[in-house]
This record gives C-alpha cells, sequence and structure tokens, in this order.
C-alpha cells in the first residue's frame, strides 16, 4: 500500500510539471519591454520544469538507491536555481541573463557527466546516506557525491544571500517612487522563495532518513507548492502594471537633474508648494508626477526628500497623510475611518489604518476614542 502511495504521488507530481511546463510557454503576455526578461524566466521555468518531471520519472523507475541519490542531488542544485534566478529577475529585471544562469547550472551538468564516468569505471557504488559513506568514504564516487552535496549547500546561501540583497533593494526603490506600496511589495515572492528554500532543505534531510513516509509527504508538498508557485508566477503581469512606471525611463531629461543639481535649490520653496496646495492627498501620487508638476527632476526631488526630510518618499508622504487625518478626525469626529481614508488619498481603509498605526503606534480607532476623551472635545 505504501508503495502503491509513493508511486501515485510521484505520478502526480511528474504531471504537475509537465502541464505547468505547458502553462509556462502558451501563456499569452503583452509585448512590454520591461516584461522582456520576465518572459525568458518563463520559458527557463518551461524547461526546468520538464527537466525536473523527467528527473522524478528517472527516480521513480530507478530501484538502485545510489542512482536516486545522484538524482536527488541534481534535482536540489536544479531547484534551487529554479526559484531563485525566476524570483530574483521579478525583483530586478536586469540583474540575470541567459549567460549568468548557465554559468550556475554548468557546476551540475559537470557534475552528472562526471558520475557518468565514475558508474562507467568503477560502478555505481556510492553513497546514498551518511553509513554508506562511512563505509565507502574512499571510493571516488562517493567522494563526488559529498563534494557535490556540500556544494548544492553553498549554492543556496549564496543564491539566499542575492536574493535578500536584491529584495533590499526592490523595497527602497518602491518606497523611493510610489506612496502607496502595499500592493507592490511582491510580498508572495519572498513566501515562495523561502517556501522553496525550506523544501530543498526538507529533500536533503529526507536523503539521509530511511523513512518512506517521510519521502511521500515531501514529494506530496512539493507538488502541491510546484503548483501554487506557477499560479502566483503567472499573475506578475498584472503587478507589473502597477509598478510599470518605476522602470520606465523618465520623461524628463537627465541633463536637466544635472543642471538643477549645480544650482543653489531651495527646498522650502518646492515643498511649500507641495503642502499648500496638499499634492501628497493625490490618490496613487508617485514621485515621477510631483517632480513633473514642480518642474525639477525625478533623481533631484529624491535626493532632496531623503536629504531634508531625512526619510523616504514613500514615508514622507504618508507622514503628511496621517497629520492630516489626525486633523480631519479632530475636525469631523462624525467621520468614518473609511471616509477619513479616502479624503487623504487611501484607496483601502486596511492600507490607511496600517500606516497610520506604524507613525503612531495606534490605531486610528483607538486614537480617535482618545481624542473624543479629552475635555476640549466634549
Amino acid at each position: 500500500m505504501e508503495q502503491y502511495a509513493f508511486f501515485l504521488v510521484n505520478v502526480i507530481l511528474i504531471v504537475v510539471c509537465i502541464i505547468m511546463s505547458l502553462v509556462f510557454i502558451v501563456l499569452p503576455l503583452p509585448r512590454k519591454e520591461g516584461l522582456k526578461s520576465y518572459r525568458s524566466s518563463l520559458r527557463f521555468l518551461a524547461i526546468s520544469y520538464f527537466i525536473l518531471a523527467v528527473l522524478t520519472t528517472l527516480n521513480l523507475l530507478s530501484d538502485n538507491k545510489n542512482v536516486n541519490f545522484t538524482i536527488d542531488l541534481t534535482t536540489i542544485s536544479l531547484q534551487t536555481i529554479l526559484f531563485s534566478f525566476s524570483l530574483i529577475i521579478l525583483f530586478n529585471s536586469s540583474y540575470a541573463n541567459v549567460t549568468y544562469v548557465l554559468k550556475h547550472i554548468f557546476p551540475t551538468v559537470l557534475y552528472i557527466f562526471i558520475s557518468l564516468i565514475f558508474a562507467k569505471i568503477w560502478g555505481v557504488n556510492s553513497m546514498y546516506s551518511i553509513n554508506v559513506f562511512r563505509v565507502n568514504q574512499i571510493q571516488p564516487g562517493a567522494v563526488l557525491n559529498m563534494l557535490f552535496l556540500l556544494f548544492c549547500i553553498a549554492q543556496i546561501i549564496y543564491l539566499s544571500l542575492i536574493f535578500i540583497s536584491q529584495a533590499k533593494k526592490y523595497k527602497l526603490r518602491i518606497d523611493n517612487y510610489f506612496a502607496d506600496t502595499d500592493r507592490l511589495r511582491l510580498i508572495w515572492v519572498r513566501y515562495c522563495f523561502y517556501g522553496a528554500l525550506s523544501l530543498v532543505f526538507l529533500v536533503i534531510i529526507s536523503m539521509f532518513v530511511a523513512s518512506p513516509a517521510f519521502g511521500l509527504v515531501i514529494t506530496g508538498i512539493n507538488s502541491v507548492f510546484y503548483i501554487l508557485f506557477g499560479l502566483y508566477y503567472i499573475q506578475y503581469p498584472n503587478t507589473y502594471v502597477n509598478i510599470e512606471p518605476m522602470f520606465v525611463t523618465s520623461d524628463l531629461n537627465n541633463n536637466e537633474d544635472l543642471k538643477i543639481n549645480h544650482q543653489s535649490i531651495s527646498w522650502g520653496k518646492f515643498k511649500s508648494v507641495i503642502i499648500d496646495e496638499k499634492y501628497y492627498l493625490r490618490p496613487g501620487v508617485n514621485i515621477e508626477e510631483m517632480a513633473q508638476y514642480l518642474k525639477i527632476g525625478r533623481t533631484t526631488l529624491s535626493n532632496l526628500i531623503n536629504k531634508e526630510e531625512k526619510m523616504n518618499f514613500h514615508a514622507w508622504i504618508n507622514t503628511m497623510r496621517i497629520e492630516e487625518a489626525q486633523q480631519l478626525i479632530i475636525a469631523n469626529p462624525d467621520h468614518s475611518i473609511a471616509q477619513v481614508a479616502d479624503m487623504i488619498g487611501f484607496s483601502e481603509p486596511s492600507n490607511f489604518s496600517r500606516q497610520f498605526k506604524q507613525i503612531t503606534k495606534q490605531s486610528p480607532t483607538l486614537w480617535k476614542q482618545k481624542q473624543m476623551c479629552k475635555p476640549e472635545m466634549k
């Protein structure tokens, strides 16, 4: 019964990989220049999913634990590369190209090639558990597998550091461009990456745990994860529509930025215009539009805000919005929180509440209740 369940779960994983591979190939996408890397990543995912289906099939058909161990190591490396680069591209489309990805795949291809040579010369007696390695540690195949396992762990750490770095840069970039960033933070990308990372380590553990039930559970989780990852990934263009302005070159000439930087700029003058005209209350305001309105370069405006206000564009705009909200709540106690949120440029009350609590350390409802209790408010 257990063997039948293992076979069935693996077949499901194979079918999932093949179906998702086809989806990545036939998925229609808008022909936007900014999605060029994303389109390439879909082709990379399609190939990777198909290869994973082939490796799972070979693993299922093979009854040699040593061969299975080699296949598992190959799968771990490819899975690490697959999820890392496809997700990093969403944060920085120019970071990885085909050549860069091939460089990371090359050690895995080399490992497979050397494994085949070793198997031809010494047979496939290598390593499929710690105990076997202790016995066969001088056997070339065992040494090769252990070295490649260590390489896989180093690869995971290296790509994780790159991912974390690019995620931070992306957050900094959107915070310096958009006032409303809640839907643009790509939180699901982080969840997918750390979920994939957890799965890779579970697979490594399963390679040394002689428990068919544990392997069955890992394979089942992999199947579900591959589906969820694919479904989230193909929805990225919907988010890109909103963040596209950040990736598009500003309409203002870069020379204008250089010219303004050489002039004596009074931040107070620009700030007065923004505050007097309550430009910060406009729904969906971003730094590009504000720079054009002020007839100043975007980079110059961003630098001024960061230097003079000691915070990024996102934090500065929302700080002023929350201050405006506090005045509105006091002046209009009958207004609901949703009404106040709409009046200061927030499209969603939940986003307003998060920003309010982040800045004042209190929810807007609690803050309002405390204000109503003050003697001067009665």
